[in-house]
C-alpha cells in the first residue's frame, strides 16, 4: 500500500474511532483495570505503532458505557495471531468491508461474535 493511501486509512480511522494514547485509555479503563501497555502485550487491545514510534489504541476497542476492552477484541487479537497478523493490519482488517459479513465491516459487528468469528477465522486464518 502507498503511503499516501495509508496516511489516508489512518486518518479516516482516526476521525471515526478516535485513537487513544496510553494514559487516555488508562483513564477510560479505569483503576481497577491494566495499563494500556499491559492490555497490548496480553492481546486484549491492540496497539498500533505510528511512524513517529507512539503506539495509539483505537477507540472502538472500547465499550462506550462501561469503557472497559471489549471482550471480541481479544478473540479476534488471538485468531490473528495465530495467523501471523500485525496489530496495524488487524486494525485495517477491522476496518474494512467484508466479504464473509456481507459487505459489513467486522468493527460494525462487535456486537454480533458468531458472525464477527467466523469472518475472523476465514480470513485470519489463511496462511499463504
Amino acid at each position: 500500500m502507498n503511503r499516501r493511501v495509508a496516511r489516508g486509512r489512518w486518518a479516516s480511522i482516526a476521525a471515526e474511532f478516535g485513537m487513544l494514547t496510553g494514559p487516555e485509555v488508562d483513564s477510560k479503563v479505569g483503576p481497577n483495570s491494566p495499563p494500556a501497555g499491559c492490555l497490548a502485550a496480553k492481546r486484549q487491545i491492540l496497539g498500533v505503532v505510528t511512524r513517529a514510534g507512539r503506539v495509539l489504541y483505537p477507540g472502538f476497542q472500547f465499550d462506550p458505557e462501561s469503557g472497559r476492552a471489549r471482550p471480541m477484541i481479544a478473540v479476534i487479537a488471538s485468531i490473528g495471531l495465530a495467523g501471523g497478523w500485525k496489530d496495524r493490519h488487524l486494525l485495517q482488517w477491522f476496518c474494512s468491508p467484508n466479504g464473509y459479513l456481507s459487505g459489513d465491516r467486522p468493527v460494525d459487528v462487535l456486537d454480533d461474535p458468531d458472525r464477527l468469528i467466523f469472518a475472523a477465522h476465514s480470513d485470519l486464518d489463511l496462511v499463504w
